[in-house]
Formats: structure tokens, C-alpha cells, sequence
């Protein structure tokens, strides 16, 4: 369970379903930097990230996480492999 609960986080209006992505992608930098500098961990990536977020360290606002640009990437990402399928196909 998150200490502080995100309810207390979260200001009016603001989606939850954008802070746990965001919470998620810190948790993910913050773990790959640490792997990256050979550095131990005290607590764990996400508490960090939710830590960060709970003390105004980071804002949900500055983080780039929206809706659109979610739907967009599988898309971009879809089309990769087709065009190297029908490159394949073309030899």
C-alpha cells in the first residue's frame, strides 16, 4: 500500500490512471541509473518515485504522460515490423 495514498498526492482533476504510469517511468529511470552507477538501493524504486511526487519534488504536471500519446506509440511501433516484413518479402 503507498504511503502517502495517492488520494493525498493527487490534486482535484488530476487522473490517477497518469500518475501511476508517471510514478512507474520515474521508478524505471531510477532503477536504471542506480544498475547503470553500481549503486545499492536503501528503498525501493517506486516508494522513491511516489516519495518524489509526495514531496513536490516532481509534478505530474511536468511529467509527459497523456492518453494520446499512449495510443500513439503502439501504433508507430506496429508499423516497424510490417515494413521490414515486406522488405523481407521484397528479396
Amino acid at each position: 500500500m503507498l504511503r502517502p495514498a495517492m488520494s493525498q498526492i493527487l490534486k482535484p482533476g488530476e487522473s490517477y490512471y497518469e500518475f501511476v504510469v508517471a510514478v512507474a517511468r520515474k521508478a524505471r529511470q531510477i532503477a536504471s541509473e542506480a544498475e547503470e552507477n553500481h549503486v545499492m538501493l536503501d528503498e525501493k524504486p517506486v516508494t522513491m518515485a511516489v516519495n518524489m511526487f509526495a514531496s513536490g519534488e516532481l509534478k505530474l504536471s511536468d511529467s509527459d504522460v497523456s492518453v494520446e500519446s499512449h495510443e500513439e506509440q503502439p501504433a508507430e511501433e506496429a508499423e516497424e515490423p510490417q515494413q521490414a516484413e515486406a522488405t523481407a518479402e521484397e528479396e
